[in-house]
């Protein structure tokens, strides 16, 4: 699953005026400086899923070797970074996410293949959902808090 992310920048106006926004747009992408730059940002798609008994965290990191990626987990929070390199150019990327205090954090497993990461973050015994039992009239809590106490 891919995720779009509209462009957006603090430079860009709500100008109605479509010339001056391409004329903007071709600045932008002719400058020197945009076009000298070796290290890029790279932005990878992620995809989070939580299952009964584990989240799952999938990167999608097309070109990026499992040697160039780093996860790392301080305190409650994951973080995947690492760099795709191609030629002579570099293309860096960083992600965080908060993880909940219900997760088993020594138990948590990556796996790397075919330009898919995948972390596996099971959750701990307490986190996971139990039924409650229904009581019938008797024998409830209810008869509990009706009966006085002496």
């Amino acid at each position: 699953m891919r995720l779009l992310t509209p462009y957006w920048s603090p430079q860009r106006t709500t100008s109605t005026d479509l010339f001056n926004e391409m004329e903007k747009l071709f600045e932008n992408f002719a400058s020197p400086a945009a076009t000298a730059q070796t290290e890029r940002v790279f932005s990878p798609a992620y995809e989070i899923t939580e299952g009964e008994n584990h989240y799952l965290v999938n990167a999608d990191l097309p070109g990026v070797k499992k040697e160039d990626i780093k996860i790392e987990m301080n305190e409650n929070v994951l973080t995947i970074s690492g760099e795709r390199k191609r030629e002579n150019k570099t293309a860096s990327f960083k992600r965080s996410f908060s993880v909940p205090n219900t997760v088993d954090f020594e138990k948590i497993e990556a796996n790397h293949e075919n330009g898919v990461l995948s972390i596996y973050i099971p959750k701990a015994a307490a986190a996971k959902a139990r039924t409650i039992e229904i009581q019938s009239k008797n024998g409830g809590f209810l008869d509990k808090l009706n009966t006085p106490s002496h």
